[in-house]
């Protein structure tokens, strides 16, 4: 299984309620819990949590912007892990180039 790595998306996402939800990706490179975000414009950030630190507050996020790659991202859609949506990022210096719905039922 292993561990994975949590994406939030504020980039317009084309299905009525994907942008509300927490997805999980296992293609980002820490794979510790991380977070993640795409912002709505499109610009990638990541905030490096330590939960074996008890630290108040968060640190806070910062700008992503050598990546050139795909990130895939995901979240069950229906309870008992009966549904699926799933979608990929295309990025090119840290913002979305292209953006690809994979899965969704």
């Amino acid at each position: 299984m292993g561990m994975f790595d949590y994406l939030r998306c504020s980039y317009p996402l084309p299905v009525e309620g994907a942008n509300a939800r927490n997805y999980q990706t296992k293609d980002t490179p820490a794979q510790l819990l991380d977070k993640y975000e795409i912002r709505e414009d499109g610009t990638l950030w990541h905030q490096s949590v330590d939960y074996n630190e008890n630290t108040d507050p968060e640190p806070p996020f910062t700008q992503v912007a050598d990546l050139t790659g795909e990130i895939r991202f995901y979240d069950f859609t229906k309870p008992n892990h009966e549904g699926w949506i799933e979608w990929s990022a295309y990025f090119t210096k840290g913002k979305v180039v292209a953006l690809n719905l994979i899965v969704n039922r």
